[in-house]
């Protein structure tokens, strides 16, 4: 049996998705503003794949919606915008950034460092969440932009990024957080939610990866990274756009918007199913509370057990998890969680995480169940970790 419980990275493809992609790889589609017929049916799809994205964020017909080649792109458009806008013209002097946002923002923030921006870090508590109260420790007016993420990739944990967007609306600071990994599972409502600016991207929504966006509130600006372009949000991102990529974004955010009621409390019920018997295996600790996290998401660690071991007997049962501390450029380039959430010595080497989609079943997950305590029973008959994180304590 092969599962796949590494959704917080890359999610398969939905076939719906796939299906209304299909028609514009098979047969020629005209430009946009093209006066045919090819043309009308690109307007057609592309407008009713940009509703649907609309409508699954609940935004507002005033707000625009860029799109991009992912999350990646619209972080660097809006960062570098930021910067060209405030931070070289001496408007302001410094940006925010949650010590834990996804790794594309930390390498910008980097960046801007190099250039002589001041940025400061909001350090995550014990449950791997950002505390609203910190952001008044550093915001100033002078503050260009605050980016806290929704949801930490990693633990599945939920900032309160409601309660953090209000701070941002009292300084008058614009605010960005990336619902990458919120879209599908925890409910995104841009109407309730003051952000300037959303980014998103397609590989967590059952969608080929390549295609993202970037949500501007009504009254935000935006200086583009690729100028060019037609029409309005086609003159935030010039070059030509990614239509079968935006087609199958919009149906998979559709699908994602409409599987909040009962798909999503399916895969929460096999969470669950999942941490609790992980809870129950003697040496296994469940990080980051229950109420905090995703649906999809458990983080743990098991005592006496490297993760790459573990992720390695996985594997051989046909099992794809992932862990925070096999770190996939060899280096780590954020704060580790192991760190944030201050674990035990002999566990910072041992936590391994598995996300689920809405797609997994009752099945895989009993399977995976019973590989981890294969898993346990063969690696600690031979352990060393714990003698060796003493030695380190």
């Amino acid at each position: 049996m092969k599962v796949y419980l590494d959704n917080n990275r890359l999610t398969p493809v939905d076939p719906q998705v796939r299906e209304v992609m299909e028609p514009f790889f098979n047969e020629p589609y005209g430009d946009l503003p093209a006066l045919h017929d090819f043309g009308a049916a690109t307007r057609k799809a592309y407008n009713e794949a940009v509703e649907k994205c609309y409508a699954s964020l609940h935004a507002s017909d005033k707000d625009t919606l860029v799109f991009t080649s992912g999350a990646a792109e619209a972080h660097s458009t809006l960062f570098m915008s930021t910067y060209t806008r405030f931070i070289l013209t001496g408007r302001k002097n410094n940006i925010i950034v949650s010590e834990r946002e996804p790794l594309p923002i930390l390498e910008l923030a980097r960046f801007l460092e190099e250039q002589g921006c001041r940025v400061n870090y909001l350090p995550a508590n014990r449950d791997g969440i950002i505390d609203p109260e910190t952001l008044t420790d550093y915001i100033t007016p002078r503050t260009a932009l605050v980016s806290v993420s929704m949801v930490d990739a990693e633990s599945g944990a939920i900032n309160p990024v409601e309660e953090i967007a209000n701070i941002c609306r009292r300084y008058e600071v614009p605010f960005h957080t990336d619902a990458t990994q919120a879209l599908g599972r925890i409910p995104v409502d841009l109407q309730r939610l003051e952000a300037d600016y959303l980014s998103f991207s397609s590989e967590t929504l059952h969608a080929p990866v390549g295609t993202g966006g970037l949500f501007l509130k009504e009254g935000t600006e935006l200086l583009p990274l690729i100028p060019g372009g037609r029409m309005k949000a086609e003159a935030l991102r010039g070059g030509p756009l990614n239509l079968p990529g935006i087609v199958g974004l919009g149906k998979a955010m559709e699908i994602a918007s409409d599987a909040l009621g009962f798909e999503v409390e399916d895969m929460r019920d096999l969470r669950d199913r999942l941490e609790e018997a992980l809870r129950a295996l003697p040496g296994v600790e469940i990080l980051v509370p229950w109420a905090l996290r995703t649906p999809n998401t458990v983080l743990a660690a098991f005592r006496g057990v490297e993760s790459e071991a573990m992720l390695y007997e996985l594997n051989r049962e046909g099992i794809a998890a992932y862990s925070t501390t096999v770190h996939p450029f060899g280096e780590w380039r954020q704060r580790p969680l192991t760190d944030i959430l201050e674990l035990d010595p002999v566990l910072r080497h041992s936590t391994v995480g598995f996300a689920l989609n809405r797609n997994t079943t009752e099945e895989e997950i009993d399977h995976t169940i019973e590989a981890v305590k294969k898993a346990l029973e063969y690696l600690r008959s031979f352990s060393t970790l714990d003698e060796y994180a003493k030695e380190q304590a």
